[in-house]
């Protein structure tokens, strides 16, 4: 057997054939790969679930419960991990239908003769290696995109000063609310996002609208409420901000259904827009705009109290107006900019 030194890979291993994990295991540690066995299959999948691992190798013929069940259990939270199926019996061999529906790369027919499994764990390793150089691709795209989406909100702020600091404040608003709602990571990211970015579409806005002392006509109003549709409809072209655009388009929906630009009602409004419509109101209820004067947090509180199952989800603006309460010193300081 060839004993050129190959890349260090993580590799679990699940077989009731307790001697033939200890021969693979002796083989792959002497190639320096770490090895972790297992028999019983609920453990392995829990020790995936826990501890991230680049090659998962399942013999296809186990009792009770088949390799193939196994592997599809593991797919449902583990899309990048390296999967060799193997067997004892040629006749039994799993079907290339499973192979391909189960995205399993390789099957390695069990014998005295180790190569083809190295060979397989080899191309294994460069299907990790490229995989993580996508990915770091794809990081920096995403940074790419988000830095692009920044020039145009500061743009935006260029012409509007107050929209650029509403934005800033309403974002750190929306992480505030997001972590006392409990809200999951993934989620808090596309709240910030949508945050960060909800009034962009402002960019394509008059300044003669945009920066109007005093009230707007009703045809002005359209005009403004037009920044809705503009933002999403510019940042739509990214992967990244798919999730996020809905949210975006949704902030000035009303629970009540009497908010635009679709006249989303209840929970047709996305949940993650329902929680930033409140964080954006209140912010703009708190801070001074050319065509109204700034207001206390008790009246912004007020306000949202009276908006409760007309204008923002009754639960939401219930919690709302509890964190606000209890964190009253650091809710002051995030809307006035401190």
């Amino acid at each position: 057997m060839d004993n050129e030194k190959i890349f260090n890979a993580k590799i679990l291993i699940i077989d009731d054939d307790v001697n033939m994990m200890d021969i693979l295991s002796v083989i792959l540690n002497k190639y320096g790969h770490t090895v972790n066995t297992f028999t019983e299959p609920v453990s392995a999948i829990e020790e995936l679930k826990k501890n991230k691992y680049d090659i998962l190798i399942v013999n296809y013929l186990m009792t009770p419960v088949k390799g193939d069940r196994i592997v599809e259990l593991v797919r449902e939270f583990d899309k990048e991990i390296y999967i060799i199926l193997m067997s004892m019996h040629k006749d039994l061999a799993p079907s290339i239908e499973t192979m391909q529906n189960l995205d399993i790369q390789a099957y390695f027919e069990k014998s005295t003769q180790f190569d083809q499994l190295v060979m397989f764990i080899q191309t294994g390793i460069k299907y990790i290696e490229q995989l993580r150089k996508i990915k770091n691709m794809s990081l920096q795209l995403e940074q790419y995109l988000i830095d692009f989406a920044k020039i145009l909100l500061n743009t935006v702020g260029a012409k509007d000063n107050y929209t650029e600091r509403h934005s800033i404040r309403v974002t750190k608003l929306s992480m505030y609310f997001g972590n006392y709602l409990g809200i999951q990571k993934e989620d808090l990211e596309k709240l910030n996002l949508a945050a960060s970015f909800h009034d962009i579409g402002k960019i394509g806005i008059p300044d003669n609208i945009l920066l109007k002392e005093g009230k707007l006509t009703d045809e002005e109003y359209e005009q403004i409420k037009l920044h809705t549709v503009i933002g999403p409809n510019i940042l739509s072209v990214s992967n990244i901000f798919k999730d996020v655009c809905p949210i975006m388009q949704s902030h000035h929906e009303r629970y009540d259904g009497k908010g635009y630009p679709n006249k989303l009602k209840g929970e047709e409004i996305p949940y993650l827009a329902r929680v930033l419509t409140l964080c954006d109101s209140f912010d703009a209820i708190v801070n001074k705009r050319p065509y109204k004067e700034a207001q206390t947090i008790d009246y912004a509180i007020e306000q949202i109290e009276q908006g409760k199952g007309t204008q923002f989800d009754k639960n939401l603006a219930e919690k709302f107006i509890t964190m606000v309460n209890e964190n009253r010193e650091e809710i002051d300081k995030i809307v006035h900019g401190e």
